[in-house]
Formats: structure tokens, sequence, C-alpha cells
């Protein structure tokens, strides 16, 4: 039952960015600093047990105080929505991190290597925190977080043929970027195209974590890299991909191949060219050359390309270049300059050709 309440609380939050959150832009006094830091106090009463054992930890208690004064400053940038958000996303991942760090019971006291696991984590997070909101090119983004945890139970660890050697829980940490502020109808439309789900279920005792990078953003174009990563428990290795979400600001949708290249230009096979050339040079001492064939059919979609200031990059994950997983994926930037001969006059900013 605690694994489909989780889903439940997930997929909730996929759908507060997914249908509107018109309310978006207001920022009123119920988000207010002294607001944001009682609803993230952990010590405050009748929080739990958990709570409690954290809060008698003095280097938990600090870790954790030093995230939630960050993140208090961090709700200041963004919306009564937005700052309710935070809330939910820290308290969610604590929980997340006892489950992780094999704490069961929330009631149960931890041993010390229970311990030892929840302060790394809190010490990892107060890193991170200081990211849960961006101001990059004009845009206030949001950090969300879908971070859920099961745990592994006897039957599942036996099955997957671990037994004792099982971790405690299986993890999933999902996060893609929310644009916080007046929800106009194209901004709706990004956090929509934006938002990821989880792929697998916690039952399926797969580890799933999904982060993001704004590689642009801009009035007209933002391109977000995705860097995703599987984990069954029991298989020979985990699985890697990554892919671009492009969305035309202007326009509400995504990017497509007509949005950056002049149809009959040849661009096709400038950038299979390109690619082939600059991957068999990554790959000289292994004598890897990729076949003409599999780079094309990468370098041609525009889920894989990610847009930035200086160029465009082709991203290659395991397995898209005609390579043995064992050499992972790859990425080969062109600068748009070099470009120029095949891009559209009317390409959004900033890949239109300079004059």
């Amino acid at each position: 039952m605690r694994g489909v309440r989780i889903v439940g609380a997930s997929l909730a939050l996929i759908a507060l960015v997914g249908c509107g959150d018109r309310g978006g832009e207001s920022k009123t006094e119920q988000s207010s600093a002294e607001r944001i830091s009682a609803a993230l106090d952990i010590c405050a009463q009748g929080r739990g047990e958990f709570a409690q054992h954290v809060c008698e930890n003095r280097t938990l208690a600090g870790l954790d105080s030093q995230v939630r004064d960050t993140l208090v400053a961090e709700s200041a940038s963004v919306s009564d929505a937005g700052a309710a958000l935070l809330v939910e996303n820290q308290n969610r991942w604590r929980d997340a991190q006892r489950i992780a760090c094999g704490i069961i019971d929330p009631e149960a006291a931890p041993s010390a290597e229970q311990q030892t696991c929840l302060e790394s984590e809190f010490r990892a997070r107060v890193q991170e925190a200081g990211d849960a909101v961006q101001e990059v090119g004009g845009y206030t983004f949001q950090r969300m977080e879908l971070v859920d945890a099961t745990p592994v139970t006897a039957e599942v660890a036996a099955a997957t043929g671990l037994g004792d050697e099982a971790p405690p829980a299986v993890l999933r940490d999902i996060r893609f970027p929310r644009i916080d502020g007046q929800q106009t109808p194209e901004i709706m439309r990004f956090n929509e195209l934006v938002a990821q789900s989880p792929q697998f279920r916690l039952e399926d005792a797969t580890n799933e974590v999904v982060d993001y990078r704004i590689a642009f953003a801009g009035p007209e174009l933002i391109s977000v890299r995705f860097d995703m990563s599987s984990d069954t428990l029991g298989a020979a290795h985990g699985n890697n991909t990554s892919k671009a979400v492009t969305v035309l600001m202007t326009e509400g949708r995504a990017l497509t191949a007509a949005d950056v290249f002049r149809a009959g230009a040849g661009w096709e096979q400038f950038l299979t060219q390109r690619a082939v050339a600059e991957i068999s040079r990554q790959y000289r001492e292994d004598g890897f050359v990729p076949p003409e064939r599999d780079v094309q059919e990468s370098a041609t979609k525009p889920h894989l390309w990610l847009i930035t200031e200086q160029g465009l990059t082709l991203l290659f994950p395991p397995y898209s270049f005609g390579a043995p997983y064992v050499m992972g994926g790859t990425e080969v930037s062109i600068p748009w300059a070099d470009l120029r001969q095949y891009l559209n006059p009317a390409a959004p900013a900033p890949i239109r050709p300079s004059a």
C-alpha cells in the first residue's frame, strides 16, 4: 500500500505541472519566509518519531537546518505554488532517504550505520539545495522532484538473486524544471513538455534517476538536457541514456528539424559526416569507427539535439552509434558558424544565422 500511495503523490505532482497551475504567478503572505520556514522545520511539534530522531542528532539537525535556510531563501523568488512545492519536495525527500538508508519503521531509532548513511545524504542535500530555483534567460526555473523509495523485501531480494547482498531499498529520483510565475499558455505548454514521469513501478525493483541541465533559455527557445539511468536489482548492468527537450516558446511546441534546417540543403549528410569524423577521433585508441548508418539515424533526430548559445550538440546515448555498451555514450558539438549554409533563415535565436 505504501508504494501505491507514493506513486499517487508523484502523479499528483506531475498533474499540478501539466494542468496549468494558473495561480502560479501569485505571491502572498501564505509563502512568506516565516511560513515556509515553519513548514520545513523537521523539529516542529508533531512531526513524528523519525523527525525526533533527526533532531536529537546534532549533526543531522544542523544539516537539515542548513537546507531549510537555503530553501527559505530560494522561496523568495517563487510564487505561492512554487513555495508549496519546495516544501513538498523536501518533506518527500527526507522520507525517501529514511527508507533508502534502511530505516523501514519510521519509529525505529537509526543504527550507527543508518545514521552514517543519513548524514551522507543530508550533506549532499545541503550542496544541491541552492539550485532548487534558477534564474536563467529571464525565466525562473524551479526544480521539480519525484523522490520516492520502497523497501526491498526478503522475497524481492531472493527473486533477484542478491539475497543478503540486496540493498535496503529501491530509490526513484526524477527531476525536471518548471517555469514559475505568470502561467501563460506558452509557459504552461513548456511545463507540460518537460515534465518527466516514472518509467518503472517501485515494485519493479529498479532504481530510477533522471536529472537535467538547462542548456539555453531565451525569449524564443528553451533547450533542456535530460540524463536518465535505471538499475534493476540483479541485472548485469544498469542502463543510461540522454535526450533533449527543446521548446519554441513563441509557439509552445517542441522543436522540429524544419525549425532548424532548410529543406533539401543536405544538412543530414553534413551532420552525419561531421559526427562520424568526431566520434572516430574520440575513439581512435580503441580503433573504433562508427557505422555511418547508425550515426545518421541518431544525428538527424531532433530529440537528440541540444541547442546552446555556441552551437548544436548531437547527443549519442549508449547503443545509438554502433558502439558496444561498454563504450558508453558520447556527444558531438558543431558551432553555428559551421552550419550557417544549412540553417533556416527564420530559425529562432540562437540558431538563426547572423547577418
